[in-house]
């Protein structure tokens, strides 16, 4: 009999991942004796998962039915954000209520946001309570063993963690290791809990030796002469062909046309206008402002990297994204961030900010122009290499990010301002997030002297851990592509997984 049978198991159906790759793990759960019930995000992803056929839910809520009327869902039950931060082993809730983009950001006043708050604070309230009491829902009635979800990226993500943590019930997602095409299973949704921080514990801890020390080796060398750029990463924005342009020039009338055919069903009452609810001047109002923003950024006049002597990096991120809401939500402003660490350069240091290429065409130009005249920010092309830039840096301070991992394989040091759980097991990594004391942190990183030996045998245990308990199956290729070859060495990973989780449960 499957260790899967009998068990209840929670799927966050969410968007594209529940539609090809949460349903078919479903099918999958279900076919193994394994019971179900699932949290849906997006009305058109929810359709599809309560009419798929061969398998039951014992219980399925849409989100996006409770976000858009969180007063109609609550009824007359009430509850305190006092007794909801106790049961979730919290002090405060607003950390994690950044993530609810579409509230605390508004999609209706700019492309690509506006960071004007879209709900007010009463209604974000009224959703915190409806998604308590959805997820008071789901543990009592349903009672999970393990809850999986595609990543930990948004509120009702965070608020299943932690409550599930204080009753003993797992949840699981994905995230990229940093090593490239190679993923891991966290259990946190600040990616720090795991078999791979548990094994590299053991490494460092010097108790065995990994049986991938050569490869991880061999990678390591290898990133130092090629510079292995991630999988994910759109380091360079491809050259269009003549069809390609216009298809592009043409794809909003298409959308429109679309619309006027069949009238999205993704639209919230509590929130309007997002990105998955543009009406026919949204969609004109977004294809024209990225096409003018683009223009603006690809035609700015950028400070020359070889005229900075002495720098630290800055590398902005891409936003809104779980690696700056999520796991750093006291930096999320990262043109005030930037501001105060540029402020916190000791002699005669300046701070090189560089825009992130996915963001290019997504950010105004004035976000452009304050960030390039702020007092000791040198603003560098994009378009440069992350690596020509990490070699000239004597430090790096970032919210979080690959960036940070790419700094570790050139032995560069970097301050980590969030809580990021993957890249915080790096040998160059600081933590530091006082940014009154920041100056002294900088100065102390800069003055460490690096037992070189030391940093390499951590280094190599890093990588060699992400090979012992990783897995290699092309998760995004799955995911985005929709690669249906993909879908059954992915459950075996999956199962491998849940087994062993299960069985430690």
């Amino acid at each position: 009999m499957s260790q899967i049978s009998g068990k209840k198991i929670i799927l966050f159906q969410q968007r594209s991942w529940g539609k090809v790759i949460g349903r078919f793990l479903a099918k999958k759960i279900y076919d193994e004796g394994g019971k179900l019930a699932a949290l849906t995000f997006k009305r058109s992803t929810h359709e599809l998962i309560k009419v798929q056929p061969d398998l039951k839910y014992d219980l399925i809520i849409n989100n996006d039915e409770v976000m858009s009327e969180p007063k109609k869902y609550l009824g007359s039950d009430d509850f305190t954000l006092e007794e909801i931060c106790k049961n979730l082993g919290i002090q405060s809730i607003w950390p994690i209520v950044s993530t609810l983009r579409n509230h605390v950001k508004s999609y209706k006043e700019k492309y690509y946001y506006s960071y004007k708050q879209n709900v007010p604070d009463e209604e974000i309230i009224d959703f915190i309570k409806a998604a308590y009491k959805y997820t008071k829902k789901f543990f009592d009635e349903f009672k999970p063993d393990l809850v999986i979800a595609a990543n930990f990226v948004a509120f009702p993500h965070i608020m299943f963690n932690l409550y599930g943590k204080q009753r003993g019930v797992p949840m699981m997602a994905v995230t990229d290791s940093k090593i490239k095409g190679i993923y891991l299973f966290v259990y946190a949704y600040q990616d720090n809990e795991g078999a791979f921080f548990d094994r590299l514990k053991i490494l460092n801890a010097d108790y065995v030796k990994s049986k991938n020390l050569d490869r991880a080796r061999k990678y390591i060398a290898d990133f130092r002469r090629n510079f292995i750029k991630p999988q994910y990463a759109n380091y360079e924005t491809p050259n269009k062909t003549f069809l390609e342009k216009i298809r592009f020039e043409l794809s909003p009338y298409m959308n429109i046309l679309r619309w006027y055919r069949k009238k999205p069903i993704d639209v919230l009452k509590s929130t309007g206008i997002t990105i998955d609810y543009r009406p026919p001047r949204i969609i004109l109002r977004d294809h024209y402002a990225e096409k003018r923003y683009k223009k603006y950024t690809d035609n700015f006049k950028y400070y020359p990297l070889d005229k900075i002597k002495k720098y630290v990096y800055f590398p902005l991120q891409f936003q809104p994204e779980a690696s700056i809401d999520v796991f750093s939500p006291y930096a999320s402003n990262q043109m005030e961030t930037a501001r105060l660490v540029a402020m916190s350069l000791p002699s005669d240091y300046t701070l090189v900010v560089k825009e992130h290429p996915g963001m290019v065409g997504k950010r105004p130009p004035s976000y452009t122009e304050k960030i390039a005249r702020t007092v000791n920010i040198k603003l560098v092309d994009y378009r440069l290499s992350s690596e020509q830039v990490l070699k000239g840096a004597d430090l790096l301070i970032s919210p979080g990010s690959t960036t940070v991992a790419e700094a570790a394989f050139l032995g560069k040091p970097a301050i980590q301002l969030g809580d990021l759980g993957t890249t915080l097991m790096l040998p160059n990594v600081h933590k530091h997030s006082d940014m009154a004391t920041l100056t002294k942190k900088i100065i102390e990183v800069l003055n460490t002297k690096v037992d070189v030996k030391e940093y390499e045998r951590k280094l190599e245990n890093y990588v060699a851990a992400v090979y012992d308990t990783g897995f290699d199956v092309d998760y995004l290729g799955a995911w985005e592509k929709g690669k249906s070859e993909l879908r059954e060495p992915l459950w075996q990973t999956y199962k491998k997984e849940i087994e062993r989780i299960l069985s430690k449960k």
